[in-house]
């Protein structure tokens, strides 16, 4: 239990003993010890109000605190939304300049092979057998049409989530396996610079999202 001063019962006190001082014809002069005393002889328990008289100031200021963490919930999620849209876009960017690139990779392949040969003292043409089942080879191997038609359909899975008003957390760790997975092997397989730097500015972003998922309940 606490307590309060009563401070009209102080003073009241300090009145009568400067009333009597007065009829007595005694000096009165009030010292800290004194008023401490009258203080302390005065106190009185402080009690709680019924709650049913602060039951509406106190729901009252329940809903302005919820409305408040609402709101400041509802501008984080705007933000990383706005993040991760933009990421996604990124992505899309990278992706799409694989798709570009890829189909160059095996004309370039081709020319280098051809040279290798020459410059080895084999004079062999692009209709020599040899020289295109080894073309056919490095086609098959450096093939990414699968994996970016993959990662361009969870990249649009990613944002139809994201957007969504459903749960986000673990779907979206789900999702973003599955586009590193994809990454990954469009790595592997890549023989070209172009198409090593867009995979490695995939991964970069991939990390990012992959952060600010964190952040998402």
């Amino acid at each position: 239990m606490s307590y309060s001063w009563d401070n009209d019962a102080m003073d009241d006190a300090l009145k009568r003993i400067r009333d009597y001082s007065t009829l007595r014809g005694i000096e009165f002069k009030p010292t800290a010890e004194l008023i401490w005393e009258i203080a302390h002889s005065q106190r009185r328990p402080e009690i709680a109000p019924p709650l049913d008289m602060v039951k509406a100031e106190v729901m009252k200021a329940v809903e302005v605190a919820l409305a408040d963490f609402v709101g400041m919930r509802e501008r984080e999620g705007g933000a990383l939304l706005k993040d991760f849209l933009v990421r996604l876009a990124h992505l899309r960017t990278h992706v799409e300049a694989v798709a570009q690139r890829a189909p160059h990779v095996v004309a370039n392949y081709r020319d280098q092979l051809l040279q290798r040969l020459r410059q080895g003292g084999l004079e062999l043409d692009l209709a020599d057998e040899r020289v295109l089942k080894e073309i056919a080879l490095f086609a098959d191997r450096c093939d990414l049409s699968e994996e970016v038609t993959r990662f361009r359909s969870h990249l649009d899975q990613f944002e139809a989530l994201v957007t969504s008003a459903g749960e986000v957390g673990r779907k979206a760790e789900f999702i973003l396996q599955e586009l590193g997975r994809e990454v990954h092997t469009m790595g592997s397989k890549a023989n070209d610079l172009l198409i090593s730097k867009a995979v490695i500015a995939m991964k970069n972003e991939l990390e990012r999202v992959r952060e600010q998922t964190a952040n998402v309940e």
